[in-house]
């Protein structure tokens, strides 16, 4: 394995990657250890070698994208998405040519398709998984980091020409190609504020209006001070403590440092901090208090529910045939969408933008003449 954290030594790397046919990538980022996650580690393999670079060094990455753009040559992901957003976001890189090796194993029906599975399952490779978590952005980093770092893509060149052999024999390679063409036109897009976010925490389903102000307030006020610290927001205040802040709704410092989890440290930091915030959420009117979000009854499609539970059962049947998973033959906002529209024939699926070409040959007839037929 080669470190790379000089330029020499990087136009080295790059120039060997140039002359190949196919190349393994992946990164790493510390997402778990700030709230702006940047790029820490690409790592790359040919079938010689492997390299591990430091993008956080003073190095010249440009010859690294252009590689990455060129056409004849394939590069081999692991679930490219996350890596083709950053990638794209802290260097403006794109991909061409691509080849993700959990979609083939998606497509292939696979049971485990996380790559310490493959592995273990093709080269009967083991990956030790407590550096999964690590903080990527320390340095110098440990022997321990770099083997896991460099086992993410050491074998992805040899997996990759496994799985196509297998999708071939099935007849399944051009599914593939059209998922990897899909996959290359992913960009960074930057999110927009969530205003919403503290629905999303588990157990906020239970909380009535004006608990559900206090989480609101809360889940801001810890946005607010993960930005400041450039933290991860559970960082600051795990999601559990927030939901029991706005359960018990404490109202002074002593019914706050009685809850489990609000340490004298939170205290001492915070806690002025999270009683006004809940002072603030306690003060507001009615009219000002979200609403629970609930699906009331009289507001549900019943027709439309009934239009997809059949399509759903047409759907699950062909998946079982194919022994793939039902959702990667068509998910259910594909199932949805043709409910919704109500196509009389495969060319009316035009519409339905999330629906592959692949996924239109293998199941729209069925799904198709089970919409049409009467009840």
């Amino acid at each position: 394995m080669k470190w790379v954290a000089e330029q020499r030594s990087l136009d080295a790397v790059l120039e060997e990657l140039s002359r190949q046919s196919i190349i393994a990538v992946d990164t790493e980022a510390d997402s778990l250890h700030s709230y702006f996650d940047k790029v820490c580690l690409i790592q790359t393999s040919t079938p010689a070698e492997d390299a591990v670079i430091d993008p956080l060094a003073k190095i010249d990455l440009t010859r690294f994208g252009e590689i990455l753009a060129d056409p004849s040559i394939v590069k081999v992901l692991h679930g490219a998405d996350y890596d083709l957003r950053i990638l794209n976001r802290d260097f403006g890189f794109t991909i061409s040519n691509l080849m993700d090796t959990m979609i083939c194993s998606q497509l292939l029906g696979y049971e485990g398709i996380g790559l310490a599975a493959l592995l273990k399952k093709h080269f009967n490779a083991d990956i030790d998984k407590s550096s999964q978590r690590a903080d990527w952005a320390m340095r110098p980093l440990p022997p321990k980091m770099l083997d896991y770092a460099t086992r993410d893509t050491h074998y992805l060149i040899a997996l990759s020409r496994k799985l196509r052999q297998e999708l071939e024999a099935l007849g399944r390679w051009g599914w593939a190609e059209e998922e990897f063409k899909r996959l290359e036109t992913i960009r960074f897009k930057e999110p927009d504020p969530d205003a919403e976010g503290f629905r999303k925490i588990k157990g906020s389903s239970k909380l009535d209006r004006r608990n559900l102000a206090v989480l609101s307030s809360l889940h801001r006020w810890r946005d607010s001070v993960a930005r400041k610290l450039d933290r991860p927001p559970f960082k600051v205040l795990g999601n559990e403590i927030l939901v029991s802040i706005a359960t018990t709704i404490p109202r002074d410092a002593g019914e706050l440092s009685a809850i489990k989890g609000v340490s004298p440290y939170v205290m001492s930091k915070n806690g002025n901090d999270l009683l006004q915030h809940i002072e603030h959420a306690m003060a507001l009117s009615e009219d000002e208090l979200p609403s629970r979000g609930e699906v009331r009854p009289w507001m549900r499609d019943k027709d439309l529910e009934r239009k997809i539970e059949k399509l759903k059962k047409v759907r699950d049947r062909i998946a079982t045939d194919l022994r793939i998973d039902p959702s990667v033959l068509a998910p259910k906002h594909v199932l949805s969408a043709i409910a919704a529209d109500s196509p009389k024939s495969v060319e009316d699926l035009a519409h339905v933008t999330a629906m592959r070409e692949w996924q239109k040959s293998v199941v729209a007839p069925a799904l198709l003449e089970a919409l049409n037929r009467e009840p």
